[in-house]
């Protein structure tokens, strides 16, 4: 009898056998996009940070620092908010233009609130209430944007077409006609170009004959 140990039936598949992230891929999207968000607004807050800083002939680096982690705190806390609400609702896909800007307004809040905690005690229901109507109303303006039709663009609208323009722009047609009329002459051109050297041939001929 063999010693040797017996080959698994069951072959390994390193796929299978990867380790599973800490946290489930629906909470880690949950969390990447809301640090993008505040990434750039934080990148926007430092700038202008720096900005006023420069202005008021304070230091720049102190006060970058400061709006930057502010501004960071409203976008991320904004986009967070908003994400979790638009999931509770169904999903993006699944949800009204009165939906969409419901979950924004609830995340203005929240980045208020934020705010409000930033700046004091006190100012956490007034800075609430500005920056859910702020998401509401950029809600609003995006819906609008959103479901408005591209418009179609006429040739005949142009101002190439007026008559105060020195130049004129043609339709395809106008164009094929504008072609076909100067082939038409140049066919002109070529057809009394070739009478006059036959013309010119019959006065040679005849010149010759005569000198015979």
């Amino acid at each position: 009898m063999s010693d040797k140990p017996e080959p698994s039936s069951v072959p390994l598949q390193p796929q299978q056998q990867k380790r599973r992230g800490i946290l489930p891929p629906e909470i880690i999207e949950l969390i990447v996009a809301p640090v993008k968000v505040g990434s750039f607004t934080g990148a926007a807050g430092v700038l202008a940070g720096v900005a006023g800083a420069i202005a008021r002939d304070t230091s720049p680096v102190a006060s970058g620092a400061v709006t930057g982690f502010q501004w960071f705190a409203l976008g991320g806390s904004f986009w967070f908010t908003r994400s979790m609400t638009v999931r509770a609702m169904g999903g993006d896909q699944q949800l009204r233009p009165v939906d969409k800007t419901i979950a924004s307004t609830i995340g203005g809040s929240a980045a208020g609130a934020v705010a409000g905690l930033i700046r004091g005690p006190g100012k956490i229901l007034p800075a609430m209430a500005m920056w859910g109507v702020l998401g509401a109303g950029g809600q609003i303006i995006a819906n609008g944007m959103s479901n408005r039709k591209p418009k179609v663009k006429d040739e005949n609208d142009s101002w190439l077409r007026s008559n105060w323009s020195p130049l004129r722009k043609l339709t395809d047609q106008e164009y094929i006609d504008m072609m076909e009329e100067k082939i038409l002459r140049v066919d002109a051109d070529i057809a009394l170009i070739d009478d006059r050297i036959a013309e010119l041939k019959s006065i040679d001929q005849a010149k010759n004959e005569t000198r015979r």
